[in-house]
């Protein structure tokens, strides 16, 4: 079974940006449930029942969820002895349930924004930028809804010990230190 690190935060707080960086260092693959949802083209079978969760907002059902997951990291081939960052899973307690039986997590950082409105503006700036359907206001703030009364809850049913909070609101860089250090701290990361 792989080992796995937890990225949670608002949609907005920079799940993605820190996930794509730390999936640069040797040993560590990101794997993103909105990026694997995004890649399901109109051909796949799938298509058309998980964009109409998302384009509303909604989270897409769970043993769905769980599948594509499973089956982009079996496509992926990552080695058992790699480290997974999850990004966007799990959204509710029954995935967390279905994800134990894919990942042992060591690790759980909560990329921290206490100012609503930030995160926001920064979806709003990246549904222009990114021609996003899902980043539209209404979806948006649907969307924090559902992290705030649900996704967020997924957090106290892991030990608290594996749980750093990050303060997301200042530069990329200045985040991504804050989790690698609190990753070297730990004996059981070993960086190849």
């Amino acid at each position: 079974m792989h080992k796995g690190v937890l990225l949670f935060g608002y949609p907005g707080s920079g799940k993605g940006t820190q996930g794509k960086i730390l999936a640069a260092m040797p040993g560590f693959h990101h794997v993103a449930m909105g990026d694997i949802f995004r890649a399901l083209g109109p051909e796949n079978p799938l298509y058309a029942q998980v964009h109409r969760h998302i384009d509303a907002g909604d989270l897409v059902p769970d043993a769905l969820v769980i599948e594509l997951f499973a089956q982009n990291v079996a496509a992926r081939n990552i080695p058992e002895n790699e480290m997974i960052v999850v990004d966007g899973l799990p959204r509710n307690a029954l995935q967390v349930d279905l994800l134990k039986k894919h990942i042992d997590v060591i690790k759980i950082f909560k990329l921290s924004v206490y100012d609503e409105r930030v995160v926001m503006d920064r979806l709003i700036k990246r549904s222009a930028k990114e021609r996003r359907a899902d980043d539209t206001e209404s979806v948006i703030q649907h969307r924090l809804d559902v992290y705030r009364t649900q996704t967020e809850a997924c957090i106290r049913h892991y030990p608290g010990s594996i749980l750093t909070r990050i303060q997301a609101n200042q530069p990329v860089f200045d985040v991504h230190l804050d989790i690698v250090h609190s990753l070297h701290k730990m004996r059981n990361i070993q960086f190849m």
